[in-house]
């Protein structure tokens, strides 16, 4: 598998070459300039590129094509990287050991590769974690693990799937899982993939493609759907479907403080979007049941003849005309150390190496305004158990975003 053709289709990016993947577009972005500092661990060193910003990345390590990294709530010293071939490396301070592997499992060509796991809220005491990755005859696969006791290996035979999804196409994989401030687990699915949704699935409530789904996984493996989702009982729908219309909702995050959702969705041929759902105080979860308009629209702009039906536009968005090509989502910022940038959100794209900030605030259209520091080939972002936030590159380097000393 070439590097250069993987790059660039994980995330969506499928007209675009990595060396096309350039921005020129400057004029408008503006810089922010945190005021507090940080130590970094013995593990972790600057990155070559310091900024005079007030903002510096902190080179944690170097890994084979890395997709994700999270960390389970509370545990304030280990931090896990998912390897897109199909393997978990634990970080404990300088050291690092092999968490699961299960590479004979997954298939790497295309979008595919396994790209993200989430923590249960009650890891601590059931050590249950949970794994998103696409199985070898193409299909997205959700399985439950185990740790073990001491919560530095997985438990053999462990394993038990909670959800299969057929797909039919390389591409549109999704890729994201999230345990919400309620409780529940939420999974991002693309389309099926090909140009222009071709089998219309992102507004077909009778399947999951295109969609966020929220679940509430069963110990033993497979899963509830909760009573409150918004299709759920004898409403007209697959009841796992949280919302809809989307094209590749390849990384979404929920704001560790308020519960709000911001979704990263990766565009066609003009424009990336961030979509974002406010969260209700009272129900600590965002309203479900929204249409965020593919293929109707991409982004604020109509892509088919149509309807979409109670559609909402995205708050953020980025043309491919500014150099972006795949957009990846990232996380509101409540890092006490980052100073005036806490609160806001952080994203970046495959093809743009600059990283970007900009409110999440419903109405209106924002395009982000520069931070000061860049990762070539930005395949996620993650974030720690101390609200600490991370930019991966597939490239093989993981970052902390940190005050400048």
């Amino acid at each position: 598998m070439k590097r250069a053709v993987s790059i660039a289709t994980l995330c969506g990016c499928l007209t675009f070459a990595v060396t096309a993947c350039a921005s020129s577009d400057t004029s408008q972005d503006r810089e922010d300039r945190p005021e507090q500092d940080a130590v970094a661990t013995k593990a972790e060193r600057p990155a070559a590129t310091q900024t005079a910003t007030g903002v510096r990345l902190l080179r944690v390590g170097g890994f084979d094509a890395p997709t994700y990294l999270a960390a389970p709530p509370g545990d304030r010293t280990r931090r896990f990287v998912v390897e897109r071939e199909g393997r978990i490396v634990l970080l404990r301070g300088g050291r690092r050991s092999t968490f699961l592997d299960i590479a004979s499992r997954v298939q790497t060509g295309g979008e595919s590769g396994m790209l993200s796991m989430a923590f249960h809220p009650g890891y601590a005491r059931n050590r249950r974690y949970f794994v998103y990755y696409v199985a070898n005859d193409g299909a997205i696969v959700i399985v439950q693990f185990r740790a073990t006791r001491s919560g530095n290996a997985t438990r053999r035979g462990s394993g038990r799937r909670v959800l299969r999804q057929p797909h039919p196409r390389f591409n549109h994989k999704g890729g994201q899982l999230q345990f919400g401030h309620d409780g529940m687990l939420y999974a991002g699915f693309g389309d099926g993939g090909g140009g222009g949704d071709p089998d219309q699935n992102a507004q077909d409530l009778s399947t999951l493609l295109g969609k966020i789904v929220r679940i509430d996984p069963k110990p033993g493996g497979g899963y509830h759907v909760p009573s409150d989702n918004p299709f759920a009982g004898p409403r007209a729908g697959r009841g796992e479907i949280f919302a809809y219309g989307l094209r590749n909702p390849y990384r979404f995050s929920f704001d560790r403080r308020t519960g709000d959702m911001a979704i990263g969705d990766v565009g066609q041929d003009e424009v990336e979007e961030i979509d974002f759902l406010r969260a209700s105080k009272r129900v600590k979860r965002p309203r479900g049941g929204v249409n965020f308009g593919w293929p109707i629209f991409e982004g604020r702009s109509r892509h088919q003849d149509g309807n979409a039906p109670g559609h909402m536009p995205p708050v953020v968005q980025r043309t491919h005309s500014q150099g972006s090509c795949s957009i990846t989502g990232g996380y509101v910022i409540r890092d006490r150390s980052l100073g005036s940038l806490r609160g806001s959100y952080v994203f970046g794209d495959l093809c743009d190496a600059r990283v970007r900030v900009a409110p999440l605030r419903p109405g209106g259209v924002r395009r982000g305004r520069l931070l000061g520091v860049g990762v070539p080939q930005a395949v996620s972002f993650g974030e720690d158990a101390r609200g600490r936030v991370y930019v991966v590159s597939l490239e093989g380097g993981v970052f902390r975003l940190a005050p400048r000393r």
